[in-house]
């Protein structure tokens, strides 16, 4: 577990690294819901442009030339980002791996100024919501499909 976490690169999506990206989030829905409806998920198309290309983040971990997880932060209001998009890979849960992504997500959105940080996850994804609780991430919301959270950023 720590070679991996260790071994883990994070860094902004770019044109090479995209696809893999797209990739990695389909699968996490597509296991999650036991279908896909692809046309739901029309910014994955061109992350790039969409998510870089509006000043946002993006971000891929690698583990050697193999991106094994994603995580973006966009901006929801002046001192407030939003974390999408997060997945790992499958076979590679487990590891610290999404640990690492979201200290890497927070630590850039300190960076940008933001004060708090809001998510909201499928209020079936039981281990999705206790990562975040224990990660300090505070219920401020709830209904039949959903779960939204904050963390104060200091």
């Amino acid at each position: 577990m720590k070679e991996v976490y260790q071994t883990l690169v994070i860094e902004e999506v770019s044109k090479d690294t995209q696809e893999d990206a797209k990739r990695i989030v389909l699968a996490g829905l597509k296991e999650r819901f036991g279908s896909l409806d692809e046309s739901l998920n029309r910014d994955l198309n061109e992350i790039v442009l969409n998510y870089i290309g509006r000043g946002n983040h993006f971000l891929v971990g690698r583990i050697n030339t193999k991106v094994v997880c994603t995580g973006a932060l966009i901006r929801e209001e002046v001192d407030t980002g939003r974390i999408v998009r997060m997945s790992v890979q499958k076979e590679f849960r487990r590891l610290g791996i999404a640990q690492k992504m979201l200290k890497e997500i927070e630590r850039r959105a300190q960076a940008k100024g933001f004060k708090r940080i809001v998510l909201e996850t499928t209020i079936s994804w039981h281990d999705a919501i206790s990562f975040y609780k224990k990660n300090e991430y505070k219920e401020f919301d709830r209904n039949e499909y959903e779960v939204h959270m904050v963390k104060n950023l200091f």
